[in-house]
């Protein structure tokens, strides 16, 4: 074999160099193809991580528990709760608010809806709230209550009924002093039933 043909014989072929120019390009495409839907797709997992860590945090059946001014211990449940971004509130669903439980001073609402402030210590409560205490049951369709003093304020249509049998119509309600003192303001109507 002479040198002329062992070169011819190392030479590449012309259709193996034809297909690498083209296959090669090919190939450095689909490459940055891979890369850029590589980016795309962890930008967009990115920005959903996100969107789900700026949702409100949802708990089920929540349980706070609480001592008022007058060493009273409280417990607020609800059937679900969400805690606000940046704040200290949660807003419950189906709250239910008892104080000193079998205690003397005893006291049961309950609510459709109520949004608990933690650094001012009030749960306001809004849709048929319904108070139960020794001296009788309240409706209303709002209330407060300030969880530091343990008194409550229902405002609107407040419709009662005292342990003795009365009933009476007021405007608000305010309950102090452990219960003790019960005031009732704005246009205020009571039936007696004496017996």
């Amino acid at each position: 074999m002479s040198a002329t043909e062992a070169s011819a014989a190392h030479r590449p072929r012309p259709s193996l160099i034809a297909t690498l120019r083209i296959a090669l390009p090919v190939i450095a495409g689909l490459i940055l193809l891979a890369v850029i839907a590589s980016a795309l797709t962890g930008m967009f997992n990115n920005a959903r991580v996100r969107a789900a860590a700026t949702k409100p945090i949802e708990m089920i059946a929540p349980r706070l528990i609480g001592e008022d001014s007058k060493q009273r211990p409280f417990v607020i449940t609800a059937a679900t709760a969400q805690r606000e971004d940046e704040t200290n509130r949660i807003r419950l669903n189906n709250p239910v608010l008892i104080r000193d439980q079998d205690g003397p001073d005893q006291m049961r609402v309950n609510a459709k809806q109520g949004l608990y402030d933690e650094s001012a210590g009030k749960l306001e409560l809004t849709g048929d709230v319904h108070m139960t205490t020794r001296q009788g049951e309240f409706t209303s369709p709002t209330a407060i209550y300030d969880s530091k003093t343990g008194e409550i304020v229902g405002r609107g249509e407040i419709q009662a009924a005292g342990s003795g049998g009365e009933q009476l119509k007021a405007g608000s309600v305010e309950l102090k002093n452990k219960g003790d003192t019960v005031t009732y303001k704005g246009g205020v109507h009571t039936r007696l039933n004496v017996k």
